[in-house]
């Protein structure tokens, strides 16, 4: 199934922070989420509303809205094998503020 991606402004800092090359990974993952299908992409529950887009080690977390639109709160690079849950609780406050 295809969706529109949307990035908060938070995410969008995060990904303008990334190196050119881990940027170029991310907009590839969402440019497969928004024109093929989210299926081609890894993605994992994290909570029952929170998932994760992975991307080799960057972790792009986000919501589903219910218009078919992913809302991704923010990017970040993994360091640790296990989501770190201040990454978690950083996305449940952002996502507050829409439709979800």
């Amino acid at each position: 199934m295809k969706f529109d991606v949307y990035l908060t402004e938070e995410a969008q800092k995060n990904l303008s922070d990334l190196q050119k090359n881990d940027q170029k990974k991310v907009l590839k993952a969402i440019d497969i989420i928004e024109n093929v299908d989210i299926g081609a992409v890894n993605t994992r529950p994290l909570t029952d509303k929170i998932y994760e887009i992975k991307t080799d080690n960057i972790r792009s977390l986000f919501a589903y809205t219910k218009k078919q639109i992913i809302v991704i709160a923010l990017i970040f690079i993994k360091k640790t094998q296990k989501t770190p849950e201040k990454y978690i609780d950083k996305a449940i406050k952002i996502l507050k503020e829409y439709e979800l």
